[in-house]
């Protein structure tokens, strides 16, 4: 890195916001995909900053990307660094961005029940602080604890309560950002509006390809008086997807509805919820600021699933599952080296939704030698009027002990599974977003529309230096 840069970085941020080449490999040497921890392990760190800086005003960041704009130096913006796609690696050098430091609630509106909060504020902080009077922001990540309100709107992401308050993208009304070319942009302070395209939009699920986010307007809640939960098992699987589906469609709306494959509910939830389950299973929440009324939804969701063959178990596995809805990401249940993990996160309308898990399962098993003990367990954990996804997780307990040969097994399988869930009618992915893993497979997603996105990248990031590569751009 030359010195100059660095000197002029520290200008811009202070010494005390400068982290040289050394520690900053160390911090950001990779984000949670599998690979980056696995390469890193091995002493073959994929992200390989020259620099790092953490800014602590969105006029620092935009000083800071048209500083590299002049030098023609990559940025890669960094939140909590918990994606599992590979989209925080600085694989081709230059500056990480941690934008930890804006980490300001700047305003609540108590009347429209809005706030405009910081990027780098951490999911789990930002909640607790707004528990703490009444309020919820109801986008709650399995990696809560450390993903920041950035990262998550970078990745299109989603939380548990999604099936009733939707994804990360329905939770934002404006944004702050600064363009690729160091310009800061505020959008139009709410998304309904005839005021031409809607910029906010262009950015969501964009993983700081066309921008670095600064602080958002989101939407806030009040904590729920009432929360009632029902589990369902169910002897097929189909059974307890159309149960789902006929749910969405009629339009109720359960915060949390999570349909376990037979695989998922005998092992990876019924050690959570310490009861033995032998069929597939469906974990459901209903919530709200009207007790009967969520009694009455409750009610006519569960009549739905007894409609469809379901068969009641007690509501306390609902109740523990939701106290241990975070346990599946920490030891023992999440798996560590020297394992290969992933998970195939697909999503699809209900027309296909059926045949998407038969296939994409199916795939990942049938690739997969006998000799690596495969396992691989499957939910169907975020829900829409129109569809569904599957989370198909999969586990080798040992893989090769070559990095290189353990990378291309990892990578068959995912081909395997994801060119099986996009022949029978899948998008791409649901809520991890891309990253580095699924770059090789945007083309196929969008055909000639990938053309148009790389012209919009081009357009907007003249000199290719926000996260280049990424998104296949």
């Amino acid at each position: 890195m030359d010195s100059g840069l660095s000197a002029q970085l520290s200008r811009i941020v202070g010494a005390e916001n400068l982290i040289e080449q050394a520690d900053a490999r160390t911090r950001y040497g990779g984000d949670q995909w599998w690979y980056a921890i696995a390469a890193q392990a091995a002493g073959q760190a994929i992200s390989r900053p020259d620099i790092a800086v953490t800014p602590t005003t969105p006029e620092q960041v935009a000083a800071i990307v048209k500083l590299a704009n002049e030098q023609r130096v990559p940025i890669t913006p960094w939140g909590g660094g918990s994606g599992v796609q590979g989209a925080a690696n600085a694989d081709r050098g230059g500056i990480v961005m941690d934008l930890r430091k804006l980490n300001k609630v700047r305003h609540i509106d108590h009347q429209s029940l809005t706030c405009v909060v910081e990027a780098g504020k951490i999911c789990k902080e930002f909640e607790a602080e707004l528990n703490a009077i009444g309020l919820s922001f109801t986008h709650y990540p399995a990696s809560t604890e450390w993903a920041t309100i950035g990262g998550s709107i970078g990745a299109r992401g989603s939380g548990v309560l999604s099936t009733k308050y939707g994804k990360i993208e329905d939770h934002v009304l404006s944004l702050e950002f600064v363009t690729p070319t160091g310009e800061l942009i505020t959008t139009p302070s709410v998304p309904r509006h005839a005021a031409g395209p809607e910029l906010t939009q262009l950015q969501i699920g964009a993983e700081g390809t066309l921008g670095v986010i600064t602080a958002a307007v989101v939407k806030l809640r009040r904590l729920p008086r009432k929360r009632v939960f029902g589990v369902m098992s169910f002897a097929r699987l189909s059974d307890g997807i159309e149960a789902g589906r006929r749910i969405m469609v009629t339009g109720l709306r359960p915060p949390v509805m999570r349909l376990y494959d037979v695989e998922a509910a005998s092992h990876s939830l019924a050690r959570a919820v310490e009861t033995p389950l032998d069929k597939p299973t469906l974990v459901m929440m209903f919530d709200g600021e009207y007790p009967d009324l969520v009694d009455m939804e409750a009610h006519y969701g569960l009549n739905i699933c007894r409609e469809c063959n379901g068969e009641l178990l007690p509501a306390r596995l609902g109740e523990i599952w939701w106290e241990k809805r975070y346990v599946f990401y920490y030891p023992p249940y999440a798996p560590e080296l020297p394992s290969i993990w992933g998970t195939v996160d697909v999503v699809a309308d209900f027309e296909h939704i059926e045949a998407v898990y038969n296939e994409t399962t199916r795939a990942i098993r049938s690739v997969v030698p006998d000799s690596f003990n495969l396992s691989l367990t499957t939910h169907l954990s975020h829900w829409y009027e129109w569809g569904s996804m599957i989370y198909a997780r999969m586990k080798i307990p040992k893989g090769p002990d070559d990095l290189t040969e353990a990378k291309e097994l990892h990578d068959m399988i995912f081909r395997a599974g994801v060119e099986a869930a996009m022949k029978a009618g899948a998008v791409l992915n649901d809520h991890h977003g891309v990253g580095m893993r699924l770059a090789p497979y945007m083309p196929a997603q969008y055909g000639q529309g990938m053309d148009t996105l790389r012209r919009i990248k081009q357009a907007l990031d003249p000199n290719n230096i926000l996260c280049p590569g990424k998104l296949g751009l």
